[in-house]
């Protein structure tokens, strides 16, 4: 089989976890970033070829001018539909209901629609996906199929000594260290994180970590906000995160803080999970209902709720950190891969 995946973000470890049972079984995989590379990709062999698209970004939201979106939107279409005519067959796996900050909302569900109906299988990750894009597209059940996010076991570099990562990062052994790792995009929710912080750092010891790729004006905002908090304590390092300085940020941390706004999917949470560190999340229904069991998840509701998160969260809990550590191991990348796999088996060629 030969698998053309659009876009192949390889700087982001899901890609490589998904695919790996499929790539050790031999299958090719071709990857493209870029309508251009899609293209040429999808007019070799498609007879034996599976487009497995992810994120929806590059189609129409890689340009502010609307006709050159509406333009994308076409080129994509058709290039799609002639590889179909051809034999070739579409998986595509639902990150988000719609991207986030979608600069083009018309064009973009009108790509998401026709997504629903050129797949040959549609890949969530939650059980709830359907229900959530209803409002915008219609997925249709006989098609889906649930294959969760895996944590992120043996994908990343192994857990680093807790006291020597607090040290470097100068935490003293009574501070609640609450992580925010992750590109600082207005809907993961940092300001809010910060002003909550801010307040339950009146009444205990806090340190927030703040470590993600940030623009200069999000930059701006966030060093903003912490002047308002002088009690607070923050460590900054806004660029990106290589995958070698994870450990020493979740070793670090007694906490991690997920106040996202419209969420589908997190993978922070199983990479949190991973490392053995306690989550904050938002009370979203379909949030809560994914992690009703996980005693590593404490839910919040609004900005009061998180800030009373902050201030009952525990430092070194190390009940919830063997929880979280028992989760991440139930269901790995290598789970998951074989169910893609699996997956792919069911896509027999024209």
């Amino acid at each position: 089989m030969r698998v053309v995946v659009f876009p192949a973000y390889r700087e982001n470890p899901f890609l490589g976890m998904l695919l790996g049972a499929v790539e050790r079984a031999g299958a090719e995989i071709v990857d493209t970033r870029t309508l251009d590379e899609l293209e040429a990709a999808l007019a070799e062999r498609p007879a034996e070829t599976v487009l497995h698209v992810h994120w929806t970004n590059p189609i129409a939201q890689s340009t502010n001018n609307p006709v050159v979106a509406a333009r994308n939107a076409g080129r994509f279409r058709r290039a799609v539909r002639r590889a179909k005519e051809r034999g070739a067959r579409v998986v595509w796996t639902v990150h988000n209901v719609l991207p986030h900050g979608a600069k083009h909302a018309r064009v973009e569900r009108g790509v998401h629609r026709f997504l629903a109906e050129a797949a040959d299988r549609i890949h969530v990750m939650h059980p709830d996906t359907a229900a959530l894009a209803a409002p915008h597209y219609r997925l249709p059940a006989e098609r889906i199929r649930h294959i969760p996010h895996p944590s992120y076991v043996g994908a990343v570099p192994p857990a680093v000594d807790r006291a020597a990562a607090r040290a470097r990062l100068g935490i003293g052994e009574d501070a609640l260290a609450v992580l925010f790792l992750g590109q600082m995009r207005a809907y993961k929710g940092v300001l809010e994180l910060i002003h909550a912080a801010g307040d339950a750092a009146e009444d205990r010891e806090l340190v927030l970590l703040l470590a993600g790729n940030a623009t200069p004006d999000e930059a701006a905002a966030i060093d903003a906000a912490l002047a308002a908090h002088p009690r607070l304590t923050a460590v900054r390092h806004l660029a990106f995160v290589d995958d070698a300085e994870l450990p020493g940020w979740f070793a670090a941390a007694d906490v991690v803080a997920l106040p996202y706004r419209d969420i589908l999917n997190s993978g922070s949470v199983l990479l949190a999970a991973t490392y053995g560190v306690p989550v904050l999340l938002p009370d979203a229904p379909h949030l809560a209902r994914e992690h009703a069991s996980r005693a590593w998840v404490t839910r919040f509701e609004g900005a009061e709720g998180l800030r009373r998160a902050l201030e009952q969260a525990r430092v070194d809990d190390e009940a919830a950190r063997a929880a979280a550590l028992a989760d991440a191991a139930a269901w790995t990348a290598d789970d998951a891969s074989a169910a893609l796999g699996e997956l792919l088996g069911e896509l027999e060629p024209r």
